[in-house]
Order: structure tokens, then C-alpha cells, then sequence
């Protein structure tokens, strides 16, 4: 059997709030999106996808190992965008800003160490981001995307990032429902 899994950072309740809050500002539009709900906010910092039971152990070990090796850092959460910026909307994201280099290190040490294992690399750059909504049709999007472009500069809050977390995700009709599988703190926390 195997489980989708992903790794990820959990956000404080201020800037759940506030996203939420963005949420309800943005749904006025009427445009069809399926909001994250607010339970599922996160910051993932790897999707790994279809992990077999047998490799979960070791999923869990390597992500305790990378975070082991990076100190606690402040992530700010600010601006929304809509993506793509041209042609058929797709998403609301909401932006990262890490100024220490720290997540991007987290990051790269997690691509590599799966990849090693045998997972996917992923063929993009990484950029940190939180996805607020994806949008399911074309109607209202011009009207959801001046009300995303009002947010473009908005300040979501800044919050310290102590753990790392192994989610499994199973996906179902209502949305993706997402369990803790290992919760791993990054060194000194």
C-alpha cells in the first residue's frame, strides 16, 4: 500500500487569521474557487507523493535528519498572487519571504536526500508559497483577480519556523484531508 505524502511547515494562528480573513474578502468576487481550508494552510516544503508503507520509516528519519542540521527561522507571509499572471487562472498564492537562506537549505537538503532514495526531483526552483485557493472555472476570475491584485501587498504576519512535519494526505470528494506522521524540530528548538 502506499500513502501521498509531503512535508511541510505549520503556520501560527495569527497568520491563519488573516488568511482566512483574505479568504472571505476574496470569495465576494464570485468566482468559483475551492478555498484551503483553513486546517490545511501550510508551507510545503517537499511533495513527495505515493510513498510505500515499507519507505515511511525512512521518509520519517531523513526528514528528522535535514531538520536536525537547520536552525529555527522567521518566515514572513505577504501578498497574494494570482497564478499565472496572464491567461486562465488557476490559483491564489499567498507569498513567502525567508531572509536567512535557511528554508531554501532545508529545502535542497530534503530534495536531495529523497532523491537519493529515489523520489522525483523536482525540476523547478523552489518557491515558498502558500496556496490560498484554486480556482475551478472561468467565471468571475477578472473580478477575482483585481481583488487578489488589492492584496498584493498585504502582511499576513511573520512567524518563527521550529518543525518540520510528515503529513499523509488522503485525498476525498470534500477536500484533502491531511494527518501528522512525524514531526521533526529543527536543531536547538
Amino acid at each position: 500500500m502506499a500513502v501521498r505524502t509531503f512535508l511541510a511547515l505549520p503556520l501560527d494562528e495569527t497568520i491563519l487569521r488573516h488568511l482566512v480573513r483574505a479568504q472571505q474578502t476574496l470569495s465576494s468576487a464570485g468566482a468559483s474557487v475551492r478555498w484551503t481550508a483553513t486546517s490545511n494552510l501550510h508551507l510545503t516544503v517537499k511533495f513527495l507523493g505515493d510513498v510505500k508503507d515499507a519507505d515511511l520509516a525512512e521518509v520519517c528519519r531523513i526528514a528528522g535528519d535535514a531538520a536536525s542540521r537547520v536552525e529555527p527561522f522567521e518566515f514572513s507571509v505577504t501578498g497574494l498572487i494570482s497564478t499565472p499572471p496572464g491567461g486562465r487562472m488557476r490559483m491564489v498564492w499567498a507569498g513567502v519571504v525567508e531572509a536567512t537562506g535557511r528554508l531554501q537549505r532545508l529545502q535542497g537538503m530534503l530534495e536531495d536526500a529523497y532523491a537519493a532514495l529515489g523520489f522525483k526531483k523536482e525540476n523547478r526552483a523552489f518557491h515558498p508559497h502558500l496556496t490560498v485557493g484554486r480556482v475551478r472555472s472561468g467565471a468571475n476570475v477578472a473580478r477575482l483577480r483585481a481583488a487578489v491584485d488589492e492584496l498584493a501587498d498585504e502582511e499576513f504576519g511573520t512567524q518563527p519556523a521550529q518543525e518540520l512535519i510528515v503529513f499523509s494526505s488522503k485525498l476525498t470528494p470534500g477536500g484533502p484531508i491531511y494527518s501528522r506522521l512525524e514531526t521533526a524540530r529543527l536543531a536547538g528548538a
